[in-house]
């Protein structure tokens, strides 16, 4: 008799406070894309602060032998860059929460002339008991994004990263949670490979999509 599939659950709701009121997700991992300031619609500074609660309360949400991984996009603001893996790093080192891993993935050909937006995306996995295994290396930098399947998907060779690294580095972990899960590209990756997942996102239509989004499975044309 074949194994029933990886159940899924979509919470519509804020993620930080459902995070804040859940610390420690047992035998769970967190997979986080913090959203931009034009996505939340508030000033720059209110925004940091959100960012910097948003990246404490999951970091504070994955128990110790769990990873948490990031998975963002610098931003330019009047002329000026905010790096997010900065900001990330930052909580992390408050919370004494070892970085594991720091990869980039690019989001345009090297040496591509962009202004606004950085070509390059980063992964950032942290844990407090989980170590790299030196056996098995994994390359630092991804020459994509993969299929983005809306405009602020972190792309699904990232999140193909994202959930191996926790396959591999956390085999405790059988659920993956997401906050800002967005029309739920992360949330099916992780199905497919077999993790139970929870997904929390504040828009109403993102949510209901997110309950039954899955990936294409045709190849894409070449």
């Amino acid at each position: 008799m074949s194994e029933p599939p990886p159940r899924r659950e979509v919470v519509h709701g804020d993620a930080v406070a459902w995070l804040a009121e859940r610390p420690d997700q047992k035998d769970s991992s967190v997979l986080a894309t913090i959203p931009d300031v034009s996505e939340i619609g508030v000033s720059m500074e209110r925004w940091r602060e959100f960012f910097l609660g948003a990246a404490r309360a999951a970091l504070l949400a994955t128990p110790a032998d769990g990873l948490t991984v990031f998975m963002q996009t610098d931003i330019k603001h009047e002329g000026r860059w905010v790096s997010k893996a900065g900001m990330v790093l930052r909580v992390a080192d408050e919370l004494e929460v070892p970085l594991l891993f720091h990869k980039i993935v690019c989001r345009r050909p090297p040496g591509s002339l962009m202004h606004g937006r950085p070509g390059y995306s980063h992964i950032l996995a942290f844990s407090r008991l989980a170590r790299d295994d030196r056996a098995y290396p994994t390359p630092d930098v991804l020459p994509d994004l993969g299929v983005m399947p809306w405009s602020h998907s972190i792309g699904t060779r990232a999140a193909e990263t994202a959930v191996t690294a926790v396959r591999r580095l956390a085999p405790a972990s059988t659920r993956i949670v997401v906050p800002f899960c967005g029309i739920g590209t992360i949330l099916a990756v992780a199905n497919a490979h077999g993790f139970t997942v929870v997904g929390i996102e504040r828009n109403r239509k993102r949510a209901e999509a997110a309950r039954t989004f899955e990936l294409d499975p045709t190849p894409a044309a070449t």
